[in-house]
């Protein structure tokens, strides 16, 4: 990331600064879509960082369960207006082979679905299939390349000649 310490105000003064570069330089900034590194947040959600944290390590390696743990992070592919029913269809699931699984399927919730911190909207790569890419991998590719470029935490503005 450009932004040593991923706070919003870091990222709030990168923008402003991106759109004051853009606005002296003649650049039209106008993007129908933005794409951005959010599938990490939804991993952090089920991986085995929370699987263990709530004690659920042995329940999740039974094939029926990591089907639905599979069937949370497919959530980002169906249609938005379906999410809610198949995360119902997930917590039934998951909360019948143990109650566990509720602090995980909170997270979720609390976090993607219900007055959700990330919006269906925001995460949700149904209706740009086949328009976009559904991973950031070339932008990952593109961030290794200008980093062999530019040096070690370069100041914004060799960063954005380098951009």
């Amino acid at each position: 990331s450009c932004c040593e310490d991923k706070s919003e105000e870091s990222y709030r003064q990168l923008l402003q600064s991106l759109f004051t570069h853009a606005t002296k330089n003649n650049i039209v900034l106008n993007p129908s879509t933005i794409l951005i590194d959010f599938e990490q947040e939804m991993v952090n959600a089920i991986n085995d960082k929370k699987i263990k944290k709530y004690n659920l390590v042995t329940l999740s390696k039974q094939e029926n369960i990591r089907r639905q743990i599979a069937n949370i992070i497919a959530l980002p592919l169906i249609p938005p207006n379906e999410v809610n029913n198949c995360m119902e269809k997930i917590i039934d699931e998951l909360c019948n082979y143990d109650t566990k699984f509720e602090k995980l399927t909170d997270y979720v919730i609390k976090n993607y679905i219900e007055d959700a911190r990330f919006p269906v909207q925001m995460w949700n790569h149904f209706d740009t299939i086949g328009q976009r890419p559904r991973t950031n991998n070339h932008l990952e590719g593109y961030h290794r390349q200008l980093n062999a470029r530019v040096r070690t935490n370069p100041d914004l503005w060799t960063w954005i000649n380098e951009v």
